[in-house]
């Protein structure tokens, strides 16, 4: 198979040096694969497959030069996975062979009658092999700047990649690569679809198109849609983690025997990904943290949740549950700034109309940034020690300081839950007040297909959320709370529904507030998705794709009136209004026990559909 990778092309024009430092070679396909590691990608890829030779010019080969050229020796990542010379290439190789691999434990397309999977299985390992290769291809058009220069080193232009590969450029024979300040997070999955056809040929792509299962699963995965995308999104999904995994010294099954990173280097990676993707906001009111002009403060606790959420998502072991520990690690090799002999500081972080205190980590700015071109500009407030780290005192950003200890550092007693308050949701960017009443792990959005409120809703929220209702505050309710020293279930279904349950029954899942996951509804309980599935994800270690399909599985929820597992609700407050997705429950003891519901949320109304 391997000479379908051998054609005779015209010979490579690289120079024989450099122009200027760090420019990068524009080169052949033949050129970009034939290093040994990539060639028993190849080998493993082409024997997976098994088509014949023809076939297998016309549809694989064809693909895995045009990839090629097309990502020639760009990073995947700037700080995270892959991020060194011919990253792109190789993660792209890597997700193509694990996802085939992975297939074939799948019986694909799912449910169909023996003839017709006989028919269809080579069209099926085409759609994954494909929405493999593509999933990470809009990276060089959105994520990064890429400039073109001549044979001697005269700059050519930017690469347009709506135009083709670098390749198609008269003359250009160099490039830099550096990725864009400001870039949109994830806005590569959807821009993947419009340059496929770079990529792919027609043939390939009529292929699919004949198969109206596997182009509805194919279009979801390539959009980035992997929820929608069914068995083909899955797949596609943990390929994706196991090449991450392996890259970054994770636990992976097929993970090569080289040296594993001592924790903070595995900290260190993490926490600049956080930064670079704004999992970790910066240098606003309810951000996780403010850039001054040395240092970098962190909100302790959420700094250190999300750092061990990343991390368990990269599918590294070991990673302590003790937040302290964290700490103690990045200090003892000097990446903390020290408060004395500890790692957490007090702060008053202040700027236009709001003042908080917090709990912090401060981290040398240097230490995060090399390059003074990739730091965050400055926070343009001011944030100032204010002695010994304190539990007392302090205050949780939001849109105006309030008297009450931060929420990360408080725990609420498990036999009185908090009273369940009717009030509007803030989702999206503008929700500051929400990210910090998640349960652990990094911020995550509340529904599919949220919108963010306008800034003018704030007074009407904060209204309602600091007046509680005349509603007494709930009792305990022994018929769910199944005890927190009691393990889950193993299924990631049933351990979901007992994690849902304890977590209401002791208070440490809100209820029918604006950050909350659970909302009463008068059809019923409405769940909001993905994010309770990404909290319970957060604070277990499950994967939280699999955790939703298992519990969905239960058959506890309603379908909406379009055959969908999900229902959409309009979040109505005094003068905007927003949208919010979730499984819906009828029957509300499934989560409450039969001694305790909640008023529904009258912010809350289901949407109607144009």
């Amino acid at each position: 198979m391997l000479r379908l990778f051998r054609r005779r092309e015209p010979a490579s024009h690289t120079p024989p040096s450099t122009p200027r430092e760090g420019l990068l070679p524009v080169l052949t396909p033949n050129d970009l694969l034939q290093p040994p590691h990539r060639q028993a990608l190849l080998r493993q890829i082409t024997g997976l497959l098994a088509l014949p030779s023809e076939c297998a010019e016309r549809y694989i080969a064809a693909s895995l030069r045009q990839y090629a050229a097309f990502v020639q020796a760009v990073p995947a990542s700037e700080v995270h996975h892959h991020s060194g010379r011919g990253g792109m290439l190789d993660h792209g190789l890597e997700v193509v062979l694990k996802a085939l691999q992975i297939r074939r434990g799948y019986v694909l397309p799912p449910g169909a009658e023996p003839e017709r999977l006989s028919h269809e299985a080579d069209a099926w390992s085409y759609g994954v092999f494909s929405a493999a290769l593509l999933h990470d291809v809009g990276k060089p058009v959105v994520d990064q700047e890429i400039v073109l220069y001549d044979a001697v080193g005269n700059r050519l232009g930017r690469w347009e990649p709506w135009h083709g590969p670098m390749t198609e450029r008269p003359g250009a024979r160099w490039y830099s690569v550096r990725y864009r300040r400001g870039r949109a997070h994830k806005l590569h999955e959807p821009v993947s679809s419009l340059v496929a056809h770079w990529v792919l040929p027609p043939e390939g792509m009529s292929w699919i198109a004949q198969h109206q299962e596997l182009l509805q699963a194919w279009i979801h995965a390539i959009h980035g849609q992997m929820e929608d995308a069914g068995a083909l999104g899955q797949i596609i999904l943990q390929a994706d983690r196991e090449s991450v995994a392996r890259n970054l010294g994770g636990e992976s099954p097929d993970r090569l025997p080289t040296p594993t990173k001592p924790l903070h280097e595995k900290l260190m990676t993490s926490l600049r990904h956080l930064l670079s993707s704004e999992d970790l906001p910066l240098n606003r009111n309810g951000a996780a943290g403010w850039r001054t002009e040395s240092d970098l403060w962190l909100v302790s606790k959420r700094a250190a949740d999300a750092l061990r959420a990343q991390l368990r998502e990269e599918g590294h072991s070991g990673i302590p549950s003790n937040n302290d520990r964290i700490f103690d690690t990045l200090q003892e090799h000097g990446v903390l700034t020290a408060n004395g002999d500890r790692a957490i500081w007090r702060a008053r972080v202040a700027s236009d109309g709001w003042s908080h205190e917090l709990t912090l980590i401060r981290l040398p700015v240097a230490r995060l940034w090399s390059d003074p071109e990739t730091m965050p500009t400055e926070f343009e407030g001011s944030v100032t020690p204010l002695g010994e780290a304190s539990t007392e005192e302090t205050t949780e950003p939001g849109d105006g300081a309030t008297s009450r200890p931060a929420p990360e550092e408080v725990a609420t007693p498990a036999a009185e839950p908090p009273a369940a308050r009717s009030v509007a949701i803030q989702t999206g960017q503008s929700g500051e007040v929400a990210e910090h009443h998640s349960p652990p792990g990094p911020p995550v959005s509340a529904g599919v297909d949220d919108l963010p409120l306008p800034p003018g809703l704030d007074d009407a929220l904060d209204k309602t959320t600091d007046e509680p209702t005349a509603e007494p505050p709930p009792q305990p309710i022994p018929s769910c709370d199944t005890g927190a020293d009691t393990p889950l279930s193993e299924d990631p279904g049933d351990a979901c529904l007992e994690w849902i349950r304890r977590g209401v029954a002791d208070g440490s899942l809100l209820v029918n507030t604006r950050e909350a996951r659970i909302h009463v509804v008068a059809e019923g309980v409405l769940l909001v998705s993905p994010a309770i599935f990404r909290d319970f994800a957060s604070a277990t270690g499950h994967a939280w794709n699999t955790a939703q399909k298992r519990f969905q599985r239960l058959q506890l929820h309603e379908k909406s009136s379009e055959g969908t597992n999900i229902h959409r609700y309009v979040v109505r407050g005094e003068r905007q209004t927003s949208r919010i997705n979730g499984l819906l429950i009828r029957d509300v003891s499934v989560v409450f026990g039969p001694d305790w519901t909640p008023s529904p949320n009258d912010h809350l109304t289901p949407a109607v559909e144009a």
